[in-house]
């Protein structure tokens, strides 16, 4: 189910970015893709993602293909097949230490649907793109970010960690990217 019309939703002031990293940086549990903004005069943030999330991004960076499809190839094999693709993502918000993305889908009479998705999943449908869709970063985040960041232009460790999945408030166990069954992101 669309979760906008899209005439509602402003992308004024939306920052391009491009992923520059996806990895583990060990004791970690948990992997994190690198998003810089176009405008190299902002910091770069991270967001949290779970190690399989972290392998799959891996092989689509590297332009390879797992021997029977991952989740994001088939949706996108089946979105190619009902002729739409990502027109962009979206990541607008952080909720409950958690990054909320917009899905922009495009269908080929020029009809545009808006969808709430996890950041990596969006993120790989974008760059699944026989064109990679844009990434591109709410204010909100850059402002968020840029005021985080250290005198050293390197956000400090609490703040950097600010990203990281965080309890929920209706249950006591831990939100980490890596335990399946829960909402990663």
């Amino acid at each position: 189910m669309p979760v906008l019309n899209p005439d509602s939703f402003n992308l004024a002031g939306f920052v391009p970015c491009r992923m520059v990293r996806v990895g583990v940086d060990l004791p970690e549990p948990f992997a994190r893709i690198t998003l810089l903004p176009d405008d190299t005069s902002l910091v770069e943030f991270e967001i949290p993602i779970s190690i399989e999330q972290a392998r799959q991004l891996s092989l689509i960076v590297a332009k390879e293909r797992a021997p029977r499809p991952m989740t994001t190839e088939l949706m996108q094999d089946i979105l190619a097949s009902y002729g739409m693709g990502v027109s962009y993502v979206a990541l607008e918000s952080v909720i409950d230490g958690n990054v909320h993305a917009i899905l922009a889908l495009s269908s080929q009479d020029g009809r545009t649907r808006l969808f709430s998705a996890r950041p990596s999943d969006a993120i790989m449908l974008a760059l699944l793109q026989p064109v990679p869709a844009p990434i591109l970063v709410s204010p909100a985040l850059v402002a968020e970010r840029s005021e985080v960041e250290g005198a050293d232009g390197a956000a400090p460790v609490e703040e950097r960690n600010a990203l990281e999945p965080t309890p929920s408030s209706d249950s006591p166990a831990p939100t980490h990217p890596d335990n399946p069954d829960q909402d990663q992101e």
